[in-house]
């Protein structure tokens, strides 16, 4: 049996039971399709995922990648992975069939990349970057550029990446210094990038790059930049693919995970010989790819939770089989499994809410996804877009942090072997720790919620999200239940508005301060989405056993929900109150004094 392991149970219990995700084909873009259709989608994506991606895991961390030539080699499963991915469907599954995609809802991207990158992170990203970059020439490009390119993006034939960073141009894209020269209908570009995710490889006979750059005569910073469609390999006037671009791969990162992903650094028009295709509005770049960005943001947060599920769902497995010590108070004289143990139970417990919670909180906002982009104009569908503006920092922080200490403890749970090779966790452990850097640090993450996200529209974002969990707490008040819970997450949440209030003024009158405060400040927002997503899905629970008769699985979400609240949400508040300090250490402390 391979490494991944997934509960469809649960990935169902929150698309049909909390969700009621078939509800979406009432929406015109999706009139025909309905539930059932929708189901048998992540059903074969489960298939898919076990049985074409899944092996690639051990594949690809045995094989890595070779650099010979400036040029990249995966394993060559990868390469008819890759083809067969895109053959299949998957990477388009959600795109219009315009250009080969199938027309399912949004969210449905985002389940089935939690399937793909729990088999195997490292492929999927290769599939996921080019569905992303053809995406953006989807919505930006000219039909003629949209024509020649999205097609065999989507199908499976060429890869696509995003190729933002830079040397001096981390996280601080306004110092771009790539250049794009006009010349006839195209531009010759040139310039250095860094870091790019699947910058080269042998899986697909082309690569297209999205590529930010300047043009001549641009303006300074974040104004001045623009999106350009480059491809490794030039595309004649018949589609068909050409001599190099003048696009090389100077080198490959040695990373502490992910290694059979290629981190490349590629040299564009070290010749003067790499030619570009503007995608979109002169000086319009950064706003452009932003989308790509944000939906990038989300698919991290994916990440971050899928390989914490696969975490817990094999220290589970474990947790059942390892037969080692006895029972705390003696019962019995017979050793026993495990997870009999209460530490170990503890761990257990605590790695099924938060892994529950996260999925709910990811499925949530992509379904609000559907209903910001699909729904007649008016305020439903701002609002939905306001709640999704939100939650985007908060799924990409949260999810990839607490991802990081589900694997964490996920390891503890197997003692010395959760250590070792012979056991998967070592590697979902390094895989997941970039997830917390990419598309913008968890601290950046944090300034952008605490900051922009607290002001735009006149705090409509914030407002949407605090009146959408007040509102359930108003409705559970009294549930015979979980009324103590619901109470518990009420108090917090308004603490949590009154600290977030305080904070955005601090964000005016004493900028350095706010900014010291706002990463706990979003783990705070995290906890309290994830104790009310657990919540939600109690009452659910609670409702279908008094229909139905009590049962192990909904007892389950009942008591995930009832530990979360009691053991997580009083180090919420204890945190809220940590952010509203006045001392002014991380400040004041002197350089020296480090």
């Amino acid at each position: 049996m391979g490494h991944f392991k997934i509960n469809e149970k649960d990935l169902f219990f929150i698309l049909k039971d909390q969700l009621n995700y078939g509800s979406l084909c009432t929406l015109p873009r999706y009139h025909e399709l309905d539930e059932a259709t929708l189901d048998m989608l992540v059903q074969e994506a489960v298939k898919f995922a076990m049985g074409v991606v899944e092996p690639l895991q051990g594949i690809g961390e045995a094989w890595g990648v070779v650099y010979e030539g400036g040029e990249v080699r995966c394993a060559p499963q990868y390469r008819e992975a890759f083809k067969l991915y895109g053959e299949t469907g998957w990477t388009a599954a959600a795109r219009d069939p315009e250009y080969g995609g199938q027309g399912f809802p949004h969210m449905m991207r985002i389940v089935i990349n939690d399937l793909m990158y729990g088999a195997s992170q490292a492929f999927n990203m290769a599939p996921s970057l080019t569905h992303g970059a053809a995406h953006l020439i989807e919505n930006f490009a000219t039909p003629e550029l949209r024509e020649r390119f999205i097609p065999r993006m989507f199908g499976g034939e060429w890869a696509g990446t995003m190729a933002l960073t830079e040397s001096d141009a981390g996280s601080n894209l306004a110092a771009i210094r790539t250049t794009a020269r006009r010349e006839g209908d195209h531009f010759k570009i040139k310039g250095n990038k860094i870091f790019i995710s699947w910058g080269d490889h042998d899986l697909a006979e082309n690569i297209i790059h999205l590529v930010l750059a300047r043009m001549e005569g641009a303006p300074e910073g974040i104004r001045g930049i623009s999106l350009f469609i480059v491809p490794k390999f030039r595309v004649l006037p018949d589609g068909s693919v050409g001599d190099a671009n003048d696009v090389v791969c100077s080198g490959v990162e040695k990373k502490l995970g992910l290694h059979a992903s290629p981190t490349c650094a590629l040299n564009f028009g070290d010749n003067d010989g790499c030619e570009g295709y503007l995608c979109g509005k002169e000086n319009h770049g950064l706003a452009h790819m932003f989308q790509m960005m944000n939906a990038a943001r989300i698919n991290t947060g994916v990440s971050g939770m899928t390989l914490a599920s696969t975490a817990y769902h094999n220290a589970l497995a474990y947790a059942r089989e390892r037969v080692q010590g006895s029972e705390i108070t003696r019962k019995t004289l017979d050793y026993i499994p495990i997870l009999g143990h209460p530490d170990v139970r503890r761990m257990l417990l605590w790695m099924k809410a938060m892994v529950d919670g996260m999925r709910s909180m990811i499925y949530t906002g992509a379904f609000w996804s559907d209903l910001a982009l699909e729904m007649a104009d008016g305020q439903e569908k701002t609002r939905y877009q306001s709640l999704v503006e939100f939650m985007t920092p908060i799924i990409k922080a949260y999810c990839s942090d607490m991802g990081f200490r589900v694997c964490e403890t996920a390891i503890q749970c197997l003692g010395g072997y959760g250590f070792s090779r012979e056991y998967p966790l070592e590697q979902y452990l390094r895989d997941a720790k970039i997830m917390s850097l990419y598309e913008g640090t968890n601290g950046i993450q944090s300034m952008d919620l605490l900051g922009r996200k607290m002001r735009i529209q006149d705090g409509a974002c914030f407002k949407a999200f605090m009146s959408t969990i007040e509102s359930f707490c108003e409705q559970n008040m009294e549930h015979k239940t979980l009324h103590k819970e619901v109470r518990t997450l009420s108090e917090t949440v308004a603490r949590l508005g009154q600290a977030a209030d305080e904070m955005a003024r601090r964000s005016e009158s004493d900028p350095h301060q706010w900014a010291s405060y706002t990463y706990p400040a979003l783990l705070c927002f995290g906890d309290v989405t994830v104790a009310w997503r657990l919540l939600d899905m109690a009452a659910i629970a609670k409702k279908i056993m008094d229909q139905k008769g009590e049962n192990d699985y909904h007892r389950g979400k009942i008591m995930q929900a009832t530990y979360f609240v009691g053991a997580t949400l009083p180090i919420t508040m204890a945190r809220l109150e940590t952010c509203l300090r006045e001392e002014r250490e991380i400040v004041e402390m002197p350089e020296g004094a480090f």
